[in-house]
């Protein structure tokens, strides 16, 4: 057998090491490949998994919110009978001052909303259901006459609280004619509570305006002239929904009586916040009437009409 040169002996001899180490590496590379593999699996799985459970989370959470997730009802404690707001409402109507506010001693506000009804209205009376929250409408009656549709939403809106006149055709009172005042107050009046079923005791000037003939007008009819002390200035145009918000929560305090609008989008934005705002101040909605019954202005808050 031919002898192997030393230096082709020793190179033999490398080969089997030299490919035994590439085959090493190589498995190496494979293990190192797969591990990184793995590893961007496992971690797009959990991120995908966290993302589900986070969209889940949120979805609860919405789902939650939007069905008052078994929180206590927002309405104020119901110790008020319907007597006694009768009762409260006819003194009020005696002392021919309107009412801007509570008295401020009890966690109160009643969340009141013109110019109804609309296209919203059913969605405000749902959400309002949904929290357990009581408010006030008050209605325009043209809007009733007009859209033929909306002539069953003032009782909807009876199921939630109390119904307020806000005239026939939402006209400035201030000059008006005894025979407006008639059509405008009184014929109002009358289109509310037949398509509302309740009685309308409480009475909005469009506005705000009203004069000594007008307030002589209502209370003769019976009704309570009622203003408010928190004004989220939705019916402004180029209002934003941030800053209606914003108006609605830096009022918000025992006694408040708030200015609304239920067919502003803005409003129907913000109420879900709103309504929140108010349960964590610890405050209760009630209507109008309920919120004179438990909480009543003294006769000086009264007469000056300041709230704060």
């Amino acid at each position: 057998m031919a002898k192997v040169p030393p230096r082709s002996r020793r190179a033999a001899r490398r080969r089997p090491a030299h490919r035994r180490t590439r085959k090493h590496v190589g498995f190496r590379r494979v293990v190192a490949f797969l591990v990184l593999v793995l590893a961007t699996e496992l971690a797009w799985k959990g991120g995908l998994l966290h993302l589900h459970h986070h969209s889940l989370a949120t979805r609860i959470t919405i789902r939650t919110v939007a069905a008052g997730g078994g929180l206590p009802p927002l309405a104020g404690p119901q110790s008020v009978t319907r007597a006694q707001t009768q009762e409260t409402l006819d003194r009020f109507v005696s002392y021919g001052d309107p009412v801007s506010c509570g008295g401020g001693n009890k966690p109160l506000v009643a969340l009141t909303f013109d110019d109804g009804p609309g296209p919203y209205t059913q969605r405000v009376v749902d959400m309002l259901k949904r929290a357990g929250a009581r408010a006030t409408f008050f209605i325009v009656a043209k809007e009733i006459e007009g859209w033929p549709q909306l002539a069953n939403e003032p009782r909807q809106e009876a199921t939630v609280g109390a119904i307020g006149d806000h005239t026939y055709d939402h006209i400035d009172l201030i000059g008006a004619t005894q025979q407006q005042l008639d059509h405008e107050i009184v014929d109002s009046q009358q289109v509310i509570q037949q398509h509302s079923g309740a009685d309308v005791r409480l009475f909005r000037p469009p506005y705000g305006h009203h004069d000594i003939i007008v307030d002589h007008e209502v209370q003769a009819q019976g009704m309570l002239e009622v203003m408010w002390s928190v004004d989220s200035r939705d019916g402004v145009t180029g209002t934003t929904d941030t800053q209606v918000l914003h108006n609605v929560e830096q009022g918000l305090r025992p006694g408040a009586i708030v200015l609304m609008h239920e067919n502003r989008g803005t409003t129907l934005h913000d109420l879900p916040r709103i309504l929140q705002a108010i349960r964590a101040r610890g405050l209760h909605t009630v209507t109008v009437p309920e919120l004179l019954a438990a909480d009543p202005p003294s006769i000086s808050r009264l007469r000056s009409g300041i709230c704060h």
